[in-house]
């Protein structure tokens, strides 16, 4: 992750102002990965819960730095993929905010004591999931095809793409911290194995394969030094002729 977050950095740096969102935003993803992963490895970051009932379950670390990562990555993660599709601003957030009830009660279902709790706030979880890949395969598709054919059929491969490994994360939380099945250490190989696929991989391929007419440039005002007539600020200096001086 970390090595992936320095060439996320220099291609961001790279590329010229008005490119930068999309670059900078996958940058973000893996370094905020590498920092939760770094808190996993040296201790932190985790907690002991139970699976099964409450005091007869069994104890099982509880990783919640993952979820801290997530609740931050995967917005970001959806932001890269809305840029590609153009959806309109009031679409996102909604995506976003319904990306944020998965990750909060994924989270609740990872250290609630009882069995009923715990495999009620998965199903709430899956549910804004389902919602999220729903508008995804939906409204996604249709307004990226609006930019362009080809900015549409790259929207259809990388949305597909990161759905299928969105889909797994589900399948790991039941092996995992739902029933106990796979171990504390095949968990974290699982998990990581999807986060690789989902952020540094799935994020170099979105940057190398996007076209110049599939990135959201940003405007001029906002990437122009201040004081400068382009960033339109208080600082900036008239360049039109004063009419007492016509």
């Amino acid at each position: 992750m970390a090595g992936f977050s320095v060439l996320f950095f220099i291609s961001s740096q790279r590329a010229s102002y008005r490119y930068r969102l999309m670059h900078t935003t996958t940058f973000f993803i893996t370094a905020i990965a590498a920092l939760s992963y770094f808190a996993m490895a040296t201790g932190v970051g985790k907690t002991l819960t139970t699976i099964g009932e409450h005091r007869h379950g069994a104890p099982r670390e509880f990783f919640y730095a993952r979820y801290l990562d997530w609740a931050l990555t995967t917005p970001l993660l959806l932001f890269d993929l809305t840029l590609l599709a153009g959806l309109p601003v009031a679409e996102i957030i909604v995506l976003v905010l319904a990306d944020e009830v998965m990750i909060v009660t994924g989270v609740i279902a990872g250290v609630h004591p009882t069995k009923t709790g715990k495999w009620g706030f998965f199903t709430f979880s899956c549910v804004a999931f389902a919602w999220v890949l729903f508008q995804l395969v939906t409204s996604g598709r249709s307004t990226a095809f609006l930019r362009s054919p080809k900015v549409g059929g790259l929207y259809n491969q990388i949305s597909l793409a990161l759905v299928v490994v969105w889909t797994l994360y589900p399948v790991a939380f039941a092996l995992c911290e739902g029933t106990g099945k796979l171990s504390p250490d095949k968990e974290i190989l699982f998990f990581a194995i999807l986060d690789v696929i989902a952020k540094p991989l799935w994020g170099a391929w979105l940057l190398i394969a996007t076209p110049d007419e599939g990135h959201v440039l940003v405007p001029e005002s906002l990437c122009a030094p201040a004081g400068t007539p382009a960033s339109g600020g208080y600082g900036a200096i008239s360049q039109e002729p004063r009419a007492e001086d016509a």
